[in-house]
């Protein structure tokens, strides 16, 4: 099966190739932009980026998002169920008991502050800081304090539910007859879950298990939806001059990008932080995301010599193993900031924060799918396939 045959079906064993090495690198810049948060003597520059990164996830699951597989809401719902919700609660509830606040409480002051919708709970104990946890995972749906973004697991389960119903109703309300008419009605319902997402924001509301943000996310994820035909249509391209103009508009998005973008405040679509500006956020999230679409579609077509195999084949393994590296990645940096933050956080050396997430994910991978795989609903697999590169 070719790969604009893939995405086209989005349900096909094969994976696609540009779109997990795509996944990878933006996986890649929130592991780094988590680092450059954790440490103040690391500066990467992922600050300038927050407007593309979780944006540019949920368009590529709504581009990847098809009913094929489950064309009832109930097969679907138990399926994301299974991917999605149980991992997210498993994984929240592990990284807790992991968490080395609760093991010591004594290490509270030097953990990540806690909001939980709007309330910043008093913590005088550990069980005080279990329960607001736990308030976290199944109230706010932001997951634990020890596997923070996991959040973003719980609102792509939501807004994948949500978006089954609306492609549906779109079906319904053109009478399945009329394709330009379904798409039109899409777009009005994500414009308007846009709108409601901002004004969310402006009025400072924190809405059970982050609906809020949901708001935000399910217009991207739309938005990936209704580029789904232009970006095979851009795929297919193999001319010269088609490559060429590719390139351009590819630098052109970039550009304009770093020209729009409103780093201060930066973006959080976890908290639905969405800037001074609507117009300031969407856009730059749309350009970020056209510049990251166009870079991995020109990857895809330079020749496969063995370095740029072995950088895309490192961000297809991150993409393969999102879940694991999201959970693992914060962990590791929640520990290295709560106990050994005095001895890291200097110049030069906090750099070797970087290394230790790198060794310890690359340790964990293996376990998680090869041992712990239920956990996170994939299936079991060898140590050497979870590692592979290919």
């Amino acid at each position: 099966m070719t790969r604009e045959k893939g995405l086209e079906k989005g349900t096909s064993q094969k994976r696609i190739g540009w779109i997990d090495e795509y996944k990878g690198f933006v996986l890649l810049l929130v592991c780094l932009f988590h680092v450059e948060q954790s440490f103040k003597n690391v500066n990467l520059g992922m600050e300038a980026l927050s407007a593309m990164r979780m944006s540019a996830f949920f368009f590529i699951s709504g581009v990847l998002f098809s009913t094929r597989r489950f064309a009832d809401f109930k097969s679907y719902a138990l399926h994301k169920t299974k991917v999605l919700l149980l991992p997210y609660v498993l994984l929240s509830l592990l990284f807790l008991a992991l968490d080395p606040v609760v093991w010591n409480f004594d290490w509270f002051p030097r953990a990540p502050k806690m909001t939980v919708m709007n309330i910043r709970p008093v913590i005088e104990n550990v069980w005080d800081y279990i329960y607001w946890n736990l308030a976290k995972i199944f109230v706010a749906g932001k997951s634990s304090i020890g596997s923070g973004p996991i959040w973003f697991v719980f609102t792509l389960y939501s807004i994948s539910l949500m978006f089954f119903g609306v492609q549906k109703t779109s079906v319904i309300l053109s009478n399945a007859k009329n394709p330009v008419l379904q798409k039109i009605i899409i777009a009005v319902i994500a414009a308007s879950s846009l709108i409601a997402g901002w004004l969310l924001f402006k009025s400072h509301i924190r809405l059970p298990l982050g609906i809020e943000r949901d708001c935000t996310c399910l217009a991207f994820f739309a938005l990936g939806w209704l580029c789904k035909e232009p970006i095979k249509k851009l795929g297919n391209i193999n001319s010269r001059v088609g490559n060429v103009t590719l390139l351009i508009g590819t630098i052109a998005a970039f550009v304009l990008y770093a020209i729009i973008d409103e780093a201060t405040p930066w973006f959080s679509i976890m908290n639905n932080t969405l800037g001074k500006n609507i117009f300031r956020f969407v856009g730059s999230s749309i350009l970020g995301i056209a510049g990251l679409i166009g870079l991995f579609q020109l990857l895809s077509k330079l020749p496969n010599v063995t370095p740029i195999a072995i950088f895309k084949g490192i961000l297809r393994n991150i993409s393969r193993n999102a879940l694991i590296i999201l959970a693992v990645h914060w962990w590791i940096l929640l520990v290295l900031r709560i106990v050994f933050k005095a001895e890291l956080d200097k110049p030069g050396i906090a750099y070797l924060s970087v290394l230790v997430i790198v060794a310890g994910v690359v340790a964990t991978i293996p376990l998680f799918r090869n041992k712990l795989y239920k956990l996170i609903g994939k299936e079991k697999i060898s140590v050497k396939e979870s590692l592979s590169i290919k």
